[in-house]
């Protein structure tokens, strides 16, 4: 699966899981387990990501405000 929402991996990838070990298909039953990690990747870097924005952010403005306060006292 090609799409940005790791929830949908990881749920397709249980459902792989699962009916490999129904129907005794080790491949399968491994396609869900690697399906179900790789969306675990995909949330864990989409948080990482937004956590990285907002630090930045914080950085940006409180440089922009240190800035103006510096241009406020001249």
């Amino acid at each position: 699966m090609n799409n940005e929402n790791g929830k949908l991996d990881k749920i397709a990838g249980t459902i792989k899981e699962a009916t490999g070990k129904v129907i005794n298909s080790e491949q399968l039953e491994l396609e869900g387990k690697l399906q179900k990690i790789h969306g675990e990747m995909k949330e864990t870097t989409k948080e990482l990501k937004e956590d990285l924005k907002e630090k930045a952010a914080e950085k940006v403005n409180d440089f922009i405000d240190k800035k103006d306060i510096d241009k406020q006292e001249k």
